[in-house]
């Protein structure tokens, strides 16, 4: 994900958790902001970015729901395994409402398995989680794809990872 940010960009990284994808690319973007729901995990990254003396990073403590509106425009939104820890209609507003602050989102997300391997894996990962449901109802409407098909968002690319359940997907409005 970090290649495919552009030199400079200003960053909002949702559900940015321990802060590490935003760590990693401080040197690469002009700012980086990230939220995250766990007070624990942003005290983390606030600790983190004291230690390692990187000052164009800001971690808040936010729920990312319904009222989640930032206050301020970036170049790129970013999320890692957020949307199908989301009920469907939440993980719809927030995708839809994150064009209206960002001309870019770089998502890794779940992406249908290609073999029943892959899909029992993928329970096995999901199934004791407390969002199950919610992976339950992500799958079920077509997975990260089928979330963009309906807030009517353009894929401008779709990548690999090392997981081939797991996609980076560059999307446009």
């Amino acid at each position: 994900m970090i290649n495919i940010l552009d030199p400079g960009a200003r960053v909002i990284d949702l559900g940015c958790g321990s802060g590490d994808f935003l760590i990693r690319a401080h040197s690469k973007i002009e700012s980086g902001f990230g939220v995250d729901g766990s007070k624990q995990l942003i005290k983390y990254a606030q600790n983190r970015t004291k230690d390692l003396n990187i000052t164009n990073l800001t971690f808040e403590h936010r729920m990312i729901d319904q009222d989640f509106k930032p206050k301020a425009h970036f170049t790129h939104a970013t999320a890692c395994l957020l949307f199908h820890v989301l009920p469907q209609e939440l993980a719809v507003q927030i995708l839809k409402f994150s064009t209206t602050y960002c001309a870019r989102l770089i998502i890794c997300a779940f992406a249908p398995p290609e073999n029943k391997k892959q899909q029992l894996l993928m329970w096995l990962d999901q199934r004791f989680t407390s969002h199950y449901r919610h992976y339950r109802e992500y799958c079920q409407n077509g997975y990260m794809e089928g979330l963009i098909k309906k807030c009517q968002l353009h894929i401008d690319d779709i990548a690999d990872t090392f997981d081939p359940t797991l996609k980076i997907y560059t999307l446009s409005h």
